[in-house]
């Protein structure tokens, strides 16, 4: 069956966001007196949820779920702060043309500041759905993509989802959908996908 509809992950998929996850994990841990690795936030900047990596970096925080709510609700005002510091990446640049043949939307484990991210690079308009895990569970889970799917009208046959991450296959694949793993900031891997959608 033809693909009718995209679906994105946002986070490395279409915005380049790594460096700044990092530094706005930091700040907001620096803030809140608790020491970290920065390597260790490297290495989680990407494909986990921002409650994830807190509790994996400050453990204390799973039982003090009062602490944690206030330091999530920081890191989104943090976010929005920084937000200059996330870049568009080639698949983004590419949306004009791609909303030209497909129905789009977005499915994203960022919370509030996904929108925030999207006006910021200029593709807001380009979306019929943007699903966050406000609206759904974290994906894996595949609630978010079957919420997007529906959005947009369209079965799981005819949609492809572009997602960076084993979760996001997960999601994907669990939702019934095609999936095209795509590191953003692979110019190369953006080109090749480009290539075949258009």
């Amino acid at each position: 069956m033809a693909i009718k509809a995209l679906i994105f992950d946002i986070d490395g998929v279409l915005a380049d966001s790594r460096q700044a996850v990092v530094q706005n994990t930091l700040s907001l841990m620096h803030e809140f007196f608790i020491s970290v690795d920065e390597e260790k936030v490297r290495g989680m900047s990407s494909a986990h949820s921002a409650e994830t990596v807190l509790v994996a970096l400050a453990p204390s925080l799973a039982d003090d779920r009062a602490l944690l709510k206030r330091m999530l609700a920081r890191l989104s005002q943090i976010t929005v702060d920084n937000i200059a510091l996330v870049r568009p990446t080639l698949l983004a640049e590419s949306l004009p043309q791609l909303s030209a043949k497909y129905s789009l939307a977005c499915a994203t484990n960022r919370k509030s500041s996904a929108a925030a991210v999207l006006e910021s690079l200029g593709i807001a308009g380009y979306f019929r759905a943007v699903l966050t895990s406000q609206h759904a569970p974290h994906k894996p889970d595949p609630t978010m993509v079957r919420m997007a799917l529906a959005g947009l009208g369209v079965d799981a046959a005819e949609a492809l989802f572009v997602g960076d991450n084993e979760e996001d296959r997960q999601a994907g694949l669990a939702a019934g959908v095609q999936f095209a793993m795509v590191d953003g900031t692979d110019e190369a891997a953006c080109r090749a996908l480009l290539s075949r959608l258009l």
